[in-house]
C-alpha cells in the first residue's frame, strides 16, 4: 500500500549503517514528539516539553554524535544521510528539527576538510556528552540590516556591525544579533559572523566562537512566534565579550568563505525539512481523503480533488529529487567542487528556493482540501501552515536565493 516511504530516493547513495539511525528518530518522532506537537506551540517560552525531547534526541538516540566528526569521535554520518534525519524530525516538528540540526550546524565552520584542531579538541567533549545537550547557535542576523549578513557575495561584509578587535591573544566582541536559532537563552556558544574591519571585504569578515557563559554576553527571553515554536529566537549582546585567539574558526579570507558553506549546507538542510512536512501532510490529506464521504463517494474519488492530490504528490516527488541530488553532490567534492564556491551556493539556493516554494504551495493545496478542518489546531495541518511559512523566509527568503542565483548563472555583478 503507497504511504509515506513510497517517493522515489536513490537508495545506492544510503549508506546500509544509516537506515537504524533513521527508524530510531521515527520511532523518536512518532512515539514522543506527534502525540504533543500542538503542545509545543505553547512552550515557546518555557521550553518545558522542547528540552527534553531535544535531549532525548540528540543525546539519548545520538543525533548529535552521528553529526559529529569521526575522527573526534562522532559517526561523520554524509550528507544524504543527514537529509533523511531531517526529514523524519520535520514530518513531526520542524521547529525542533531546526533546533537540534541548527545546534551541530554553529559548527560545521570548523568541520572537515577545514577544521581548526583548537576548537575541535575544546569542544567536542561539551558536544559528545550523553547526558546533557550542549547547543550550538548560528549568531548571524543583525536588527538593523536584516539578511545583508547572509548576503555574503553582496556586501562582502560591509554592513556587519558586530565588531571583533584583537588585544594580545584575544579576541574582544562587541555588537547585537537578533533571531538566531537556538538564542532566547538556550544557546551555549556562538558561532558568531562578525568584522575585524568593514573596510576589508572578505578578510575582514570572521567567525569567532563566544561561549555563552563568557562575561560580556547577555541574551533576551524567546521572542513569540507564529510557528516554530520548538526553535527559540531571541536578542544575543555582546558588550567586550573577550575569547582565545583560536576561537576564530580560520582567519582572513576563509571564514568569508566559511561564511559561503554553511549557507549552501542550510539551503539542501532546509529543503529537507521541507520535504518532511510535505510528507506529513500528504499522510493527513491521504487519510482525510480516504475517509470524507462527499455525493456518496470518498473525497478522492471526485476528479478535481483527484487533480490536486496528483499535484501534491508531483511536488513532493521533484522535490525529493532535487534534494538528494543537491545532498549528494555536497557529499562528493572530489567530482563536484567544493561547498564554498559561489557556484555551489547558486546551485543550492535554487534548491532551497524550489522546494520551499513547493511547502508553501501543498500546504495551502491540503488546507484547500480540508476546508475548516485544515485550519482548525486539532489537523496538525494548520501547525504546518504557520511552521512553514518560516521555513521559507530564512536565510534570505526568496529575494537573497534569486540574487544568488542570478550572480553565478547570469554573471550579474550590479549587487
Amino acid at each position: 500500500m503507497p504511504g509515506v516511504d513510497s517517493f522515489s530516493l536513490p537508495r545506492e547513495w544510503v549508506p546500509d549503517e544509516a537506515w537504524d539511525l533513521v527508524e530510531a528518530v521515527r520511532g523518536w518522532a512518532d512515539r514522543e514528539v506527534i502525540p504533543v506537537r500542538q503542545q509545543i506551540d505553547e512552550d515557546w517560552e518555557a521550553h518545558e516539553l522542547v528540552k527534553p525531547l531535544l535531549k532525548s534526541l540528540c543525546c539519548d538516540l545520538g543525533y548529535q554524535q552521528a553529526c559529529w566528526p569521526e575522527q573526534y569521535g562522532g559517526l561523520g554520518i554524509d550528507g544524504v544521510t543527514s537529509c533523511l534525519l531531517l526529514e523524519e524530525m520535520s514530518r513531526a516538528d520542524s521547529g525542533l528539527a531546526t533546533a537540534a540540526s541548527c545546534s551541530i550546524w554553529a559548527m560545521s565552520a570548523v568541520f572537515p576538510p577545514e577544521d581548526n584542531p583548537h576548537i575541535m579538541e575544546h569542544f567536542t567533549p561539551k558536544f559528545l556528552d550523553k547526558e546533557r545537550w550542549y547547543v550550538g547557535c548560528v549568531a548571524l542576523t543583525e536588527p538593523h540590516s536584516g539578511s545583508d549578513i547572509e548576503n555574503v557575495d553582496g556586501t562582502h561584509g560591509r554592513f556587519i556591525r558586530t565588531r571583533a578587535t584583537l588585544d594580545g591573544d584575544e579576541w574582544v566582541v562587541n555588537g547585537h544579533k537578533l533571531w538566531p536559532t537556538n538564542s532566547g537563552g538556550v544557546g551555549d556558544v556562538f558561532c558568531t559572523l562578525c568584522t575585524t574591519d568593514p573596510n576589508a571585504g572578505d578578510d575582514g569578515v570572521a567567525i569567532i566562537y563566544v561561549p555563552a557563559d563568557t562575561p560580556g554576553v547577555t541574551q533576551s527571553k524567546p521572542y513569540r512566534k507564529a510557528g516554530m515554536n520548538g526553535d527559540a529566537n531571541g536578542d544575543i549582546w555582546f558588550e567586550n565579550a573577550r575569547v582565545p585567539v583560536e576561537f576564530r574558526a580560520h582567519g582572513p579570507g576563509k571564514d568569508a568563505a566559511r561564511a559561503r558553506a554553511m549557507v549552501t549546507s542550510g539551503n539542501v538542510g532546509t529543503a529537507a525539512q521541507s520535504i518532511g512536512v510535505m510528507k506529513n501532510l500528504y499522510e493527513l490529506v491521504k487519510d482525510w481523503c480516504d475517509t470524507r464521504i462527499v455525493a456518496g463517494k470518498p473525497l478522492k474519488e471526485h476528479s478535481i480533488t483527484a487533480a490536486t492530490l496528483a499535484d501534491i504528490v508531483t511536488s513532493i516527488e521533484v522535490s525529493r529529487a532535487e534534494t538528494y541530488l543537491k545532498a549528494r553532490m555536497l557529499d562528493r567534492p572530489d567530482v563536484y567542487g567544493r561547498r564554498d564556491t559561489p557556484e555551489m551556493l547558486a546551485r543550492t539556493r535554487v534548491t532551497k528556493l524550489f522546494v520551499s516554494d513547493q511547502l508553501t504551495k501543498v500546504v495551502n493545496q491540503v488546507m484547500d482540501l480540508m476546508g475548516s478542518y485544515g485550519y482548525a489546531r486539532e489537523s496538525d495541518v494548520e501547525k504546518h501552515w504557520r511552521d512553514s511559512k518560516i521555513m521559507s523566509l530564512w536565510m534570505g527568503g526568496r529575494a537573497l536565493p534569486q540574487l544568488d542565483i542570478a550572480r553565478w548563472f547570469f554573471e550579474a555583478t550590479e549587487y
